[in-house]
Protein backbone atom coordinates (compact mmCIF):
# COMPACT_ATOMS: atom_id res chain seq x y z
CA UNK A 1 0.00 0.00 0.00
CA UNK A 2 1.25 3.45 -1.52
CA UNK A 3 0.75 6.35 1.07
CA UNK A 4 1.45 9.78 0.10
CA UNK A 5 -0.12 12.07 3.49
CA UNK A 6 0.70 16.37 3.81
CA UNK A 7 0.56 18.18 6.93
CA UNK A 8 1.32 21.69 6.48
CA UNK A 9 0.36 25.23 8.60
CA UNK A 10 1.27 28.56 7.42
CA UNK A 11 3.10 30.59 9.92
CA UNK A 12 4.21 34.40 10.83
CA UNK A 13 7.88 34.62 10.35
CA UNK A 14 10.56 34.20 8.03
CA UNK A 15 12.08 30.97 6.53
CA UNK A 16 14.73 31.40 8.39
CA UNK A 17 13.37 31.77 11.58
CA UNK A 18 11.28 28.41 10.70
CA UNK A 19 14.53 26.77 9.87
CA UNK A 20 15.87 26.94 12.40
CA UNK A 21 13.40 25.24 14.48
CA UNK A 22 14.32 22.28 12.26
CA UNK A 23 17.99 22.85 12.61
CA UNK A 24 17.40 22.25 16.64
CA UNK A 25 15.36 19.01 16.42
CA UNK A 26 16.73 16.29 18.47
CA UNK A 27 18.76 18.73 20.58
CA UNK A 28 18.36 19.91 24.17
CA UNK A 29 17.20 23.38 22.49
CA UNK A 30 14.41 21.36 20.24
CA UNK A 31 11.35 23.59 20.32
CA UNK A 32 9.64 20.95 17.82
CA UNK A 33 9.20 17.42 18.95
CA UNK A 34 6.83 17.39 21.58
CA UNK A 35 8.26 15.79 23.82
CA UNK A 36 5.70 16.80 26.76
CA UNK A 37 2.56 15.27 25.00
CA UNK A 38 4.85 12.39 23.64
CA UNK A 39 6.38 10.88 26.99
CA UNK A 40 6.95 7.57 25.34
CA UNK A 41 8.20 9.01 21.54
CA UNK A 42 10.99 10.85 21.90
CA UNK A 43 13.23 11.69 18.84
CA UNK A 44 16.64 10.59 19.52
CA UNK A 45 19.95 11.13 16.93
CA UNK A 46 23.18 9.12 17.65
CA UNK A 47 25.10 12.26 16.37
CA UNK A 48 24.87 15.78 15.43
CA UNK A 49 21.88 16.62 12.85
CA UNK A 50 23.09 15.36 9.40
CA UNK A 51 22.96 12.98 6.51
CA UNK A 52 23.54 9.70 7.77
CA UNK A 53 22.62 10.16 10.99
CA UNK A 54 20.95 7.57 12.86
CA UNK A 55 17.20 8.33 14.47
CA UNK A 56 14.41 6.87 16.56
CA UNK A 57 11.50 7.79 17.72
CA UNK A 58 10.07 5.58 20.82
CA UNK A 59 10.85 4.07 23.94
CA UNK A 60 9.60 0.74 23.32
CA UNK A 61 11.01 -1.39 20.75
CA UNK A 62 7.93 -2.84 19.73
CA UNK A 63 6.57 0.59 18.47
CA UNK A 64 10.14 2.33 17.59
CA UNK A 65 10.16 3.84 14.51
CA UNK A 66 14.12 3.36 13.18
CA UNK A 67 15.49 5.80 10.45
CA UNK A 68 18.84 7.47 9.49
CA UNK A 69 18.81 11.29 7.54
CA UNK A 70 18.87 11.01 3.92
CA UNK A 71 18.68 14.88 3.41
CA UNK A 72 19.46 18.00 5.06
CA UNK A 73 19.80 21.50 4.18
CA UNK A 74 20.45 23.45 7.12
CA UNK A 75 17.42 25.79 7.91
CA UNK A 76 15.51 24.27 4.76
CA UNK A 77 14.84 20.75 4.93
CA UNK A 78 15.21 17.49 6.43
CA UNK A 79 14.07 13.95 4.79
CA UNK A 80 14.03 10.91 7.09
CA UNK A 81 14.69 7.43 5.23
CA UNK A 82 13.10 4.48 7.37
CA UNK A 83 15.26 1.85 7.99
CA UNK A 84 15.04 -1.62 6.12
CA UNK A 85 12.43 -4.24 8.72
CA UNK A 86 10.08 -2.02 9.91
CA UNK A 87 7.46 -3.33 7.34
CA UNK A 88 7.69 0.81 6.05
CA UNK A 89 9.90 1.54 2.85
CA UNK A 90 10.31 5.41 2.06
CA UNK A 91 11.09 9.11 3.69
CA UNK A 92 9.08 11.59 5.41
CA UNK A 93 10.46 15.05 5.82
CA UNK A 94 10.04 18.50 7.59
CA UNK A 95 10.39 21.45 5.05
CA UNK A 96 10.02 25.66 4.93
CA UNK A 97 8.66 27.15 1.84
CA UNK A 98 8.46 31.20 2.00
CA UNK A 99 5.31 32.56 1.04
CA UNK A 100 6.18 36.46 0.91
CA UNK A 101 7.14 39.10 3.50
CA UNK A 102 7.20 37.19 7.19
CA UNK A 103 5.21 34.13 6.50
CA UNK A 104 6.42 30.74 5.48
CA UNK A 105 4.53 27.57 5.46
CA UNK A 106 5.84 24.41 7.22
CA UNK A 107 4.81 21.29 5.84
CA UNK A 108 5.52 17.61 6.53
CA UNK A 109 4.68 14.88 3.73
CA UNK A 110 5.02 11.27 4.11
CA UNK A 111 6.04 8.93 0.76
CA UNK A 112 6.53 5.39 1.63
CA UNK A 113 5.22 1.49 0.91
CA UNK A 114 3.42 -0.10 3.83
CA UNK A 115 4.13 -4.16 3.65
CA UNK A 116 1.85 -6.87 3.77
CA UNK A 117 3.11 -7.36 7.53
CA UNK A 118 2.69 -3.54 8.65
CA UNK A 119 -0.96 -3.53 6.94
CA UNK A 120 -3.02 -4.42 10.13
CA UNK A 121 -1.50 -2.31 11.98
CA UNK A 122 -2.01 0.45 9.19
CA UNK A 123 -4.80 2.11 10.65
CA UNK A 124 -3.96 3.03 14.10
CA UNK A 125 -0.63 4.47 13.11
CA UNK A 126 -1.99 6.30 10.66
CA UNK A 127 -3.98 8.19 13.53
CA UNK A 128 -0.80 8.30 15.54
CA UNK A 129 1.21 9.73 12.86
CA UNK A 130 -1.26 12.15 11.82
CA UNK A 131 -1.94 13.27 15.34
CA UNK A 132 2.06 13.58 16.19
CA UNK A 133 2.80 15.50 13.18
CA UNK A 134 -0.31 18.42 13.93
CA UNK A 135 1.71 18.26 17.54
CA UNK A 136 4.91 19.01 15.41
CA UNK A 137 3.25 22.21 14.04
CA UNK A 138 1.35 23.48 17.26
CA UNK A 139 4.80 23.20 18.51
CA UNK A 140 6.51 25.50 15.29
CA UNK A 141 3.08 27.45 16.09
CA UNK A 142 3.39 27.93 19.71
CA UNK A 143 7.36 28.80 19.20
CA UNK A 144 7.13 31.63 16.49
CA UNK A 145 3.93 33.49 17.97
CA UNK A 146 3.76 32.18 21.40
CA UNK A 147 0.40 30.72 21.43
CA UNK A 148 -1.66 28.36 19.07
CA UNK A 149 -5.11 29.05 17.65
CA UNK A 150 -6.61 25.93 17.29
CA UNK A 151 -4.75 22.83 19.14
CA UNK A 152 -4.80 19.95 17.98
CA UNK A 153 -7.18 17.09 19.54
CA UNK A 154 -6.34 13.59 19.79
CA UNK A 155 -8.80 11.09 18.64
CA UNK A 156 -10.19 8.56 21.34
CA UNK A 157 -7.64 5.68 19.16
CA UNK A 158 -4.35 7.49 19.81
CA UNK A 159 -5.74 8.48 23.56
CA UNK A 160 -6.17 4.98 23.87
CA UNK A 161 -2.61 3.80 21.97
CA UNK A 162 -0.90 6.05 24.20
CA UNK A 163 -2.15 5.15 27.44
CA UNK A 164 -1.06 1.98 26.46
CA UNK A 165 2.40 2.28 25.72
CA UNK A 166 2.71 4.60 29.05
CA UNK A 167 1.16 1.38 30.88
CA UNK A 168 3.65 -0.91 29.13
CA UNK A 169 6.94 1.57 29.80
CA UNK A 170 6.07 1.41 33.54
CA UNK A 171 5.58 -2.03 33.79
CA UNK A 172 8.58 -2.49 31.76
CA UNK A 173 10.23 0.54 34.66
CA UNK A 174 11.52 2.24 31.09
CA UNK A 175 9.48 5.28 32.69
CA UNK A 176 9.42 5.85 36.19
CA UNK A 177 6.49 4.48 37.86
CA UNK A 178 3.89 7.12 39.34
CA UNK A 179 3.93 8.03 42.35
CA UNK A 180 2.39 10.52 45.69
CA UNK A 181 -1.35 11.19 46.30
CA UNK A 182 -2.92 10.62 43.02
CA UNK A 183 -1.56 7.25 42.27
CA UNK A 184 -2.76 6.07 45.49
CA UNK A 185 -5.70 7.35 44.68
CA UNK A 186 -5.72 5.67 41.70
CA UNK A 187 -4.84 2.57 42.83
CA UNK A 188 -7.19 2.65 45.64
CA UNK A 189 -10.37 3.02 42.91
CA UNK A 190 -8.53 0.34 41.11
CA UNK A 191 -8.48 -1.89 43.60
CA UNK A 192 -12.61 -1.22 44.31
CA UNK A 193 -13.60 -0.78 40.02
CA UNK A 194 -11.75 -3.32 38.91
CA UNK A 195 -13.36 -6.23 40.89
CA UNK A 196 -16.55 -4.71 40.69
CA UNK A 197 -16.45 -4.28 36.87
CA UNK A 198 -15.43 -7.62 35.84
CA UNK A 199 -18.23 -9.11 38.47
CA UNK A 200 -21.09 -7.07 36.70
CA UNK A 201 -19.99 -8.11 33.40
CA UNK A 202 -20.15 -11.61 34.36
CA UNK A 203 -23.80 -11.40 36.48
CA UNK A 204 -24.65 -9.51 32.50
CA UNK A 205 -23.15 -12.90 30.96
CA UNK A 206 -24.93 -15.28 33.11
CA UNK A 207 -28.36 -13.49 32.48
CA UNK A 208 -27.77 -13.45 28.27
CA UNK A 209 -27.00 -17.05 29.38
CA UNK A 210 -30.53 -17.88 30.48
CA UNK A 211 -32.39 -15.97 27.78
CA UNK A 212 -32.52 -12.39 29.59
CA UNK A 213 -31.07 -10.11 26.39
CA UNK A 214 -30.55 -6.67 27.82
CA UNK A 215 -29.95 -4.25 27.06
CA UNK A 216 -31.50 -4.73 23.06
CA UNK A 217 -34.97 -6.25 22.53
CA UNK A 218 -33.80 -9.96 21.32
CA UNK A 219 -31.14 -12.39 20.55
CA UNK A 220 -30.33 -11.32 17.44
CA UNK A 221 -30.50 -7.69 18.05
CA UNK A 222 -27.99 -8.42 21.22
CA UNK A 223 -25.75 -10.59 18.57
CA UNK A 224 -24.99 -7.31 16.33
CA UNK A 225 -23.92 -5.79 19.94
CA UNK A 226 -21.73 -7.88 20.99
CA UNK A 227 -20.79 -10.17 18.25
CA UNK A 228 -17.91 -9.08 15.51
CA UNK A 229 -19.34 -9.99 12.09
CA UNK A 230 -17.50 -12.44 11.34
CA UNK A 231 -18.45 -14.40 14.54
CA UNK A 232 -22.07 -13.45 13.45
CA UNK A 233 -21.76 -15.28 10.34
CA UNK A 234 -20.52 -18.25 12.12
CA UNK A 235 -23.32 -18.40 14.67
CA UNK A 236 -25.60 -17.52 12.28
CA UNK A 237 -26.81 -14.53 13.91
CA UNK A 238 -27.30 -16.12 17.03
CA UNK A 239 -25.38 -15.68 20.75
CA UNK A 240 -22.86 -18.61 20.92
CA UNK A 241 -25.01 -21.73 22.82
CA UNK A 242 -25.59 -21.22 26.82
CA UNK A 243 -22.64 -23.57 27.94
CA UNK A 244 -19.86 -21.19 26.12
CA UNK A 245 -21.99 -17.93 27.59
CA UNK A 246 -21.70 -19.60 31.45
CA UNK A 247 -17.91 -20.27 30.85
CA UNK A 248 -17.54 -16.66 29.82
CA UNK A 249 -19.47 -15.64 32.64
CA UNK A 250 -17.48 -18.05 35.52
CA UNK A 251 -14.24 -17.03 33.79
CA UNK A 252 -15.26 -13.17 34.52
CA UNK A 253 -16.04 -13.74 38.03
CA UNK A 254 -13.26 -15.25 38.89
CA UNK A 255 -11.10 -13.03 37.23
CA UNK A 256 -12.78 -10.55 40.01
CA UNK A 257 -12.00 -12.76 42.66
CA UNK A 258 -8.39 -12.95 41.59
CA UNK A 259 -7.91 -9.34 41.46
CA UNK A 260 -9.68 -8.96 44.51
CA UNK A 261 -7.36 -11.33 46.16
CA UNK A 262 -4.18 -9.09 45.33
CA UNK A 263 -6.51 -6.02 46.36
CA UNK A 264 -6.61 -8.01 49.45
CA UNK A 265 -2.89 -8.75 50.36
CA UNK A 266 -2.48 -12.45 49.08
CA UNK A 267 0.51 -13.66 49.44
CA UNK A 268 0.42 -16.80 46.72
CA UNK A 269 2.10 -16.63 44.08
CA UNK A 270 -0.01 -18.57 41.81
CA UNK A 271 -3.15 -15.98 42.52
CA UNK A 272 -0.66 -12.83 41.90
CA UNK A 273 0.48 -14.98 37.90
CA UNK A 274 -3.46 -15.36 37.38
CA UNK A 275 -3.72 -11.71 37.79
CA UNK A 276 -1.13 -11.11 35.55
CA UNK A 277 -2.45 -13.42 33.43
CA UNK A 278 -5.91 -11.00 33.22
CA UNK A 279 -4.22 -7.85 32.89
CA UNK A 280 -2.43 -9.49 29.73
CA UNK A 281 -5.45 -10.70 28.14
CA UNK A 282 -7.55 -7.79 28.31
CA UNK A 283 -4.66 -5.79 27.20
CA UNK A 284 -4.54 -8.17 23.83
CA UNK A 285 -8.28 -8.02 23.51
CA UNK A 286 -8.19 -4.35 24.48
CA UNK A 287 -5.62 -4.23 21.06
CA UNK A 288 -6.52 -6.95 18.84
CA UNK A 289 -9.60 -5.53 17.19
CA UNK A 290 -8.53 -1.78 16.61
CA UNK A 291 -7.54 -2.92 13.38
CA UNK A 292 -10.35 -4.06 12.19
CA UNK A 293 -12.62 -1.52 13.94
CA UNK A 294 -10.65 1.04 12.18
CA UNK A 295 -10.30 0.22 8.75
CA UNK A 296 -13.74 -1.82 8.65
CA UNK A 297 -14.89 2.08 8.37
CA UNK A 298 -17.07 1.58 11.54
CA UNK A 299 -20.32 0.95 9.39
CA UNK A 300 -20.77 -2.20 11.52
CA UNK A 301 -22.33 -1.43 15.16
CA UNK A 302 -20.43 -3.96 16.73
CA UNK A 303 -17.28 -2.08 15.54
CA UNK A 304 -18.45 1.41 17.00
CA UNK A 305 -19.43 -0.35 20.13
CA UNK A 306 -16.07 -1.66 20.47
CA UNK A 307 -13.91 1.22 19.60
CA UNK A 308 -16.27 3.72 21.91
CA UNK A 309 -16.83 0.99 24.82
CA UNK A 310 -15.39 -2.90 24.50
CA UNK A 311 -12.21 -1.73 23.79
CA UNK A 312 -11.09 1.16 26.13
CA UNK A 313 -12.95 -1.11 28.55
CA UNK A 314 -10.36 -3.91 28.02
CA UNK A 315 -7.71 -1.53 28.10
CA UNK A 316 -8.56 -0.05 31.50
CA UNK A 317 -9.26 -3.30 33.46
CA UNK A 318 -5.96 -4.05 32.08
CA UNK A 319 -4.27 -0.93 33.12
CA UNK A 320 -5.82 -1.13 36.49
CA UNK A 321 -5.46 -4.38 37.29
CA UNK A 322 -1.61 -3.71 36.25
CA UNK A 323 -1.94 -0.98 38.88
CA UNK A 324 -2.84 -2.77 41.45
CA UNK A 325 -0.59 -5.44 41.10
CA UNK A 326 2.08 -2.82 41.19
CA UNK A 327 1.15 -1.01 43.66
CA UNK A 328 0.74 -4.79 46.11
CA UNK A 329 4.86 -5.73 44.95
CA UNK A 330 6.85 -6.23 41.78
CA UNK A 331 6.47 -8.38 39.34
CA UNK A 332 4.08 -11.62 38.69
CA UNK A 333 6.43 -13.34 41.74
CA UNK A 334 5.99 -10.64 44.02
CA UNK A 335 4.87 -11.17 47.76
CA UNK A 336 2.94 -8.67 49.52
Amino acid sequence: MKIHNVHSRELPGTQDQIGALIDDLGTPEDRLWPTDRWTTTPLELDGPLAVGTQSRQGLLRLTQMRQVVDVYEPGRRIEFRFTPGLGIVGTHRLEVQPLGADRTRLTHTLDCRVEAKMLPLYPILIRVHDALVEDILDRAELAIRGSVDRPASWPRSVRIYNAVEHWAARRLRILPPARGPRSRAVARFSGVAVPAVLLAVAVLHAAWALGWFFPAGGERELAEHVLSRGEREQLDGKLPPAPITWAVALALAGAAGVVRAVVRGTRSRMLRRLAWGVAAVFLVRGVAYLPSDLSGGLEDSYQRLDLMIYSPLCLSLAAGTGIVLRRTGVGPDANT
